[in-house]
């Protein structure tokens, strides 16, 4: 059975797919509402991962809590 990734793993991947997504917009000739479509499609996916990161460290917060560590 495979490990479950971190928050932190899926972050990552997750960046990597909304940089994909802005590298792959047009430019040149294209309609601005094809590059606006794109560029509010790779931001979403960006706020994915900041939400995925979010949790990452709520996560290592709640553990250090739950130790006593300050």
């Amino acid at each position: 059975m495979a490990a479950v990734p971190s928050y932190r793993e899926l972050a990552a991947r997750t960046l990597g797919q909304a940089a994909e997504h802005l590298n792959a917009v047009p430019n040149g000739n294209v309609a601005s509402a094809e590059i606006t479509a794109r560029s509010n499609h790779a931001q979403a996916i960006a706020t994915v991962a900041v939400a995925q990161a979010l949790l990452e460290i709520g996560d290592i917060l709640r553990e250090h809590l739950s130790r006593g560590d300050t």
